[in-house]
């Protein structure tokens, strides 16, 4: 392979290479939303959308921040499991929760009293809501060969995120694929508060982010080998993309040597 200087970052490390691959796109993307990009301050609500390979790396970012409540939506039970491992308190299923779904967040991070001016969040509709909310659904560009979610075109979770972050609450939008547009009250574009951050590689700077993230995995603090679900040597690479397309994997490495 042949690549720009600027994407080359030297690492010496006893790291597994599988591990450290992670680093190059879904994990310093998912790292960087709640790190970097729109750091997790502690103590803060976080809910992510979709606990694929870029969701799952935001949800061990905000364990590692100090998060104290994270809430993983997610379709695939597998990968719901796979989230309360690496640092989710709490998955939900789509499927399940229905049209309830953003009513049901904004109640699990409602806060515990009225006075706002005490610092905590205001009961009404329209206060209430996690602090941060991360997207990273996207849309189906397969049939997943497990659990489908309620949208395949990636329109209705995008939906429920901006809906579920209240004002003053910051939106991180990371994946792509998404069939169609969403729609919003144009009033709410001024008056809501919400801050969107469009998350291309989570905002990670390769050069000076990634050594930190190399360490985060040597001290234990970053969980990358639970991310790799099955390995798969060069000759079964097109294993490795049928596993990703049917979901059946969250993170399929392949290994060249």
């Amino acid at each position: 392979m042949v690549t720009f200087e600027e994407w080359c970052v030297p690492i010496a490390s006893t790291v597994s290479s599988a591990e450290l691959s992670l680093l190059s796109c879904v994990a310093g993307t998912g790292l960087g939303t709640t790190m970097t990009l729109s750091p997790v301050r502690p103590g803060s609500d976080v809910v992510v959308f979709g606990a694929g390979a870029v969701g799952l790396a935001a949800i061990e970012g905000a364990r590692i921040m100090g998060a104290s409540r994270i809430i993983a939506v997610e379709p695939i039970r597998m990968r719901r499991e796979l989230a309360l491992k690496v640092g989710a308190t709490m998955a939900l299923d789509p499927n399940v929760e229905g049209d309830g779904l953003v009513a049901r967040l904004r109640d699990l991070c409602s806060g515990t009293t009225d006075d706002i001016f005490t610092g905590s969040k205001p009961r009404t509709v329209y206060g209430r809501g996690p602090d941060f909310v991360i997207e990273a659904v996207g849309g189906d560009q397969f049939p997943p060969a497990v659990e489908a979610g309620p949208d395949p075109t990636g329109l209705l979770p995008l939906q429920q995120a901006w809906d579920a972050c209240p004002p003053g609450g910051h939106l991180i939008t990371t994946s792509i694929g998404h069939q169609g547009n969403v729609t919003f009250q144009g009033t709410d574009w001024t008056l809501m508060g919400r801050t969107h951050h469009p998350a291309q590689y989570g905002g990670t700077n390769l050069k000076r982010d990634v050594p930190g993230y190399v360490k985060l995995i040597e001290q234990g603090a970053f969980d990358a080998a639970s991310l790799i679900t099955t390995t798969y040597p060069l000759e079964a690479t097109r294993d490795a993309y049928q596993a990703a397309a049917d979901r059946t994997d969250v993170n399929a490495i392949i290994v060249y040597s």
